[in-house]
């Protein structure tokens, strides 16, 4: 039974419409009027109406008939549940209504403390991780047998069915989703890298243009100069995905042949001159664009809206293919005087953008520090993506730096947070001195008319180190705070009260950097 009677009187008010309404002679019915009828007046009425035939057509649904043998039971979980308390209930609000962040490590702490979801939690995390694929790798452990088994009845979860077999079956390969072939493939690479690659090779012309691009950059695992082969013919793919994908893995094999021709081609544009105390290098832009070269991918037309001009731009097409270490050791000089140096010659756009493309592609700690110790101006990434490939303990060098800093404090938050991964923490230095800064805030009501500092601060709440947790507990209330003030500082505290129950899942240490 629908409440269609009812949509009319919905739908321009019970004061136009105050009943009775035609209700149909039925058992149901006979209880919407009943209930109606005994309302203080018609509007109560017609929400108790509406709620009796919504409660009755809940009871009385029937699913759709299962006409399919029944799929062979759940295997037994050899790992327990976790137990009832204040962990479980934290992880089932997370799953439930958390930030992404917590989700994460909620999930992470469950597997490594070998422990599993119950029951009852698993269509919550096999959801979760429909939504975002970010979850899926830390959600694994934690799902269990009954988990996965779960996962291989629904098509939408199947992205989970299988993922965590020990056994390399060649189905999984064949026949599975695109991340059981990633997971297949990440260890076959670890167990026989040679074998992995020409299982990849001779799957390659049947895949799709994205299914390629996401299996070569796989090769990063167990990379070696046995993949070069491979990875050359691989720049001459129909997809430019792929073709990128491979230049990138070329960049972490500097002996290869594609990068050695590209610093073969600059070399003819660096020369020396000397200066009045010593020899400086100096640099020109190509006049052409090389005969040979469409064969590297040097021969990309120039954007209609690109602001390097067309001699730059062919500059930066060959920097981008060129290692980072051959700079170092052609030049003599380091990274940090190399962005000096660039920043002061006609072409310092096209160099930084062509070294900015090669560190993300093959990351390198010392250009990473000379970046950020001194920032060009034509650098056009934001400092969290390069923060983001130094270690934790690297990287906070920079980041306390700037924190120290009152100006700067609210800048390094947001690069703070952007380069901490999930599954970390930000360290516990850090992690105070921030706290500290966003604590003065508040309590001076900035938090009333900054959107984007009540965005931080929950943030920040799932990131901060554990020792940081008593000071975000007690953040100062003020008697003028907004409602959504109000509802950011009590979102803190659920964070907080949350992130304390799943510390009793497993110790901190365990995955703080």
């Amino acid at each position: 039974m629908s409440w269609s009677a009812l949509l009319p009187a919905a739908t321009v008010g019970t004061d136009r419409q105050p009943g009775p309404w035609p209700l149909p002679d039925s058992d149901i019915g006979g209880l919407a009027r009943q209930a109606a009828a005994a309302a203080a007046n018609p509007a109560t009425g017609l929400l108790r109406a509406a709620a009796v035939i919504a409660t009755c057509s809940l009871a009385g649904a029937q699913g759709p008939v299962w006409a399919e043998a029944l799929p062979p039971a759940a295997p037994d979980d050899t790992r327990a549940p976790i137990p009832a308390g204040s962990a479980l209930d934290a992880v089932a609000w997370v799953l439930r209504e958390g930030p992404a962040r917590l989700q994460h490590d909620a999930l992470l702490r469950t597997g490594q403390a070998g422990l599993r979801l119950p029951a009852p939690l698993l269509p919550l995390a096999l959801e979760v991780g429909r939504r975002s694929v970010a979850l899926r790798a830390p959600q694994l452990d934690a799902l269990g047998e009954r988990g996965l088994w779960l996962a291989a009845q629904r098509a939408d979860w199947a992205y989970a069915a299988g993922t965590t077999a020990t056994e390399q079956h060649d189905a999984t390969w064949t026949d599975g989703t695109l991340e059981q072939r990633r997971a297949w493939l990440v260890q076959a690479r670890l167990d026989n890298a040679t074998a992995a690659r020409e299982r990849l090779q001779a799957a390659l012309p049947d895949l799709p243009a994205r299914e390629r691009a996401d299996l070569v950059a796989v090769l990063a695992t167990a990379l070696s100069d046995d993949d070069e082969a491979l990875l050359d013919t691989l720049r001459t793919d129909r997809s430019r995905e792929v073709r990128q994908a491979a230049l990138q893995l070329l960049l972490r094999l500097p002996a290869a042949a594609h990068p050695q021709r590209a610093a073969a081609r600059l070399t003819l544009l660096l020369t020396q001159e000397r200066g009045l105390l010593r020899k400086r290098w100096v640099l020109d832009a190509p006049t052409a664009v090389p005969a040979d070269a469409k064969a590297d991918q040097l021969d990309t037309p120039r954007p209609e809206k690109e602001s390097l001009g067309e001699r730059a731009w062919w500059l930066y097409q060959l920097v981008r293919q060129v290692p980072l270490g051959w700079w170092c050791a052609h030049t003599g000089m380091t990274a940090a005087e190399l962005l000096a140096w660039g920043s002061g010659t006609d072409w310092a756009e096209a160099l930084v953008r062509g070294w900015a493309d090669v560190l993300f592609a093959a990351p390198d700690d010392d250009w990473c520090d000379a970046l950020l110790d001194r920032w060009p101006p034509a650098m056009r990434e934001s400092p969290a993506r390069v923060l983001a490939l130094l270690t934790p303990a690297r990287r906070d060098r920079h980041l306390l730096r700037d924190a120290r800093d009152p100006a700067l404090a609210a800048s390094t938050l947001v690069q703070a947070l952007a380069a901490c991964a999930p599954g970390q923490t930000l360290s516990a230095e850090l992690s105070a001195l921030l706290a500290r800064t966003l604590h003065a805030r508040v309590g001076n009501g900035d938090l009333n008319n900054d959107y984007g500092l009540r965005g931080l601060l929950t943030e920040f709440a799932c990131a901060a180190h554990a020792d940081s947790l008593a000071l975000l507990a007690t953040l100062p209330r003020r008697a003028d705070e907004t409602p959504s003030c109000a509802e950011a500082l009590l979102t803190v505290d659920r964070i907080v009260s949350t992130r304390r129950a799943l510390l009793t899942l497993i110790p901190t240490t365990r995955t703080t950097p």
